[in-house]
């Protein structure tokens, strides 16, 4: 019997190389007191389901069924800020959150299920996640909102490197 499993990943949104400038020029608007750290802009992204460590047969399974993810594009204004204080995170996100993100969120979770994948009960929080182990919600000035054109979703694989960890996506999914 196998004890560890080959390979930690999750599905997100992820920007392409301007959004994700724009998303870092903005997260350093916020102020990230010590002991807090910022994401590393290479990382930044809007997670749908955080899977965390399988086999790689149980890989193949996920990947199948999120290819079979029919779902329209759509367009995300990412023009708020705040802090999740039990995780102790700082985040960027949406002040209304499109309905199709939500129909894409439970969707997936749905097509994963047979795979073997429990989407979490929580209500959705969609997020970029720009700092962790902030004690404090960070005060922010308002900023011009971001436009976000999500015309598809990734499966990412997140893998410890010295000083963190380094997501690369494994596969895309286009929207229609």
């Amino acid at each position: 019997m196998r004890d560890k499993k080959d390979i930690r990943i999750f599905f997100a949104l992820w920007p392409d190389a301007d959004l994700r400038k724009r998303l870092s020029r903005t997260a350093r608007m916020m102020p990230v007191a010590s002991p807090g750290r910022r994401v590393p802009d290479h990382n930044l992204h809007l997670t749908l389901h955080f899977v965390g460590n399988v086999f790689f047969d149980e890989l193949d399974c996920l990947q199948q069924a999120a290819r079979q993810l029919v779902a329209p594009r759509f367009e995300l204004a990412v023009d708020c800020h705040g802090h999740f204080p039990k995780p102790r995170v700082a985040w960027l996100g949406c002040s209304e959150v499109p309905e199709v993100l939500q129909t894409l969120h439970r969707q997936l979770g749905e097509y994963l299920q047979p795979c073997g994948y429990r989407p979490e009960k929580r209500r959705y929080s969609p997020h970029v996640t720009v700092a962790r182990k902030v004690k404090t919600e960070p005060t922010m000035q308002s900023f011009e909102p971001l436009r976000w054109k999500v015309d598809h979703f990734v499966l990412i694989e997140s893998r410890a490197v010295d000083g963190g960890v380094k997501y690369e996506v494994i596969e895309a999914y286009p929207l229609k």
